[in-house]
């Protein structure tokens, strides 16, 4: 009887997978090749850089750096010129632009994401452990443990500094607003509550507005309101006073500040691996396609890449990253 129930198993499982339609673009504009090969492949890629096996590091927000990390170590986060690093024993450093170590101590918990301003780094942790620790006097300034999460999106928000305020992207759904100077928790603001992969995605702020999203709904913060949206998240680009919103199911959706739905492409069983932004908006198809997409979402363009993606890749200034290859989109 047991083995009548897996063989019914596999073969529910086979025809599922052998009936699974992917996305096919009914034009091709052009096709991309590589770039240049790199001297070594990626090994980690987050959602503010991505990390070689030769300790080379891609920075989101300044490129590829001119550092090395130490072996086994992975890029978290880099501001101030400075860059923080960890491995996966709880090891933490900070390093200057040359890789000078001004920073380190060993955590009892893996570090998952960090965000440092001046004398203070703020942590989460892999047990979900919120901290804020003063770098220059070695000591824990403030630290909350919280739930524990069950599954995580590998795409963790780093924390973000806001004058004296502290905002902690959580890995159950939350984020925590703490005022820095009083070390205290000012504001415990709940985005969704799923019990699997419900870790803060994403997390930024423009014109004092806070976006934030896990999974499954998106959250707008204003000094007026707070505005929310139920919606499968693949990713999310926020620019020029838009959400863009990226779907597990292919669309892309086109959000206000307060989460009103504008406009909406749809491109039929697209499954995406990666979105950037440039002077209009890009999307790497699982199936080996770029999608270059206006700004206002009326049309687009479909440029085919040498290979359909097999890896994480990580994109930064009109470059593709993935493997030990690129992929110059200009």
């Amino acid at each position: 009887m047991k083995n009548i129930f897996l063989i019914l198993a596999f073969s529910l499982l086979f025809i599922g997978c052998s009936s699974r339609k992917y996305y096919e673009p009914k034009k091709v504009d052009t096709e991309i090749g590589y770039s240049k090969t790199m001297k070594s492949a990626l090994v980690d890629v987050s959602r503010d850089g991505a990390t070689y096996q030769n300790g080379q590091v891609i920075a989101k927000n300044s490129g590829l750096l001119d550092v090395t990390i130490p072996k086994g170590f992975r890029f978290v986060n880099s501001m101030e010129d400075k860059i923080i690093i960890t491995s996966g024993s709880g090891e933490v450093k900070i390093l200057d632009n040359t890789a000078k170590v001004i920073f380190e101590k060993v955590f009892s918990q893996q570090l998952v994401s960090a965000a440092l301003k001046g004398n203070l780094l703020a942590m989460v942790f892999g047990d979900n452990m919120i901290m804020l620790y003063d770098v220059i006097e070695d000591r824990m300034i403030y630290k909350e443990p919280l739930a524990h999460a069950v599954a995580l999106d590998a795409r963790l928000a780093n924390p973000i500094f806001l004058n004296d305020l502290v905002v902690f992207a959580t890995l159950d759904g939350r984020l925590l607003i703490m005022d820095s100077t009083k070390k205290i928790v000012l504001r415990d603001v709940s985005i969704s509550n799923k019990t699997l992969f419900n870790n803060v995605m994403f997390l930024e702020v423009q014109n004092n507005i806070l976006i934030a999203a896990t999974s499954s709904k998106i959250i707008s913060i204003n000094p007026k309101s707070i505005n929310n949206i139920s919606i499968d998240v693949k990713d999310i680009i926020y620019k020029n006073r838009k959400v863009y919103v990226f779907t597990k199911s292919g669309r892309v959706i086109e959000l206000n500040e307060s989460l009103k739905k504008q406009n909406e492409i749809k491109f039929p069983y697209a499954l995406f691996s990666a979105v950037f932004e440039g002077d209009k908006l890009y999307a790497v198809e699982r199936k080996g396609y770029l999608l270059e997409i206006e700004n206002d979402l009326s049309t687009f363009k479909v440029k085919k890449m040498p290979d359909e993606i097999e890896s994480s890749l990580f994109a930064h200034d009109n470059r593709i990253y993935f493997d030990d290859k690129y992929i110059d989109i200009k």
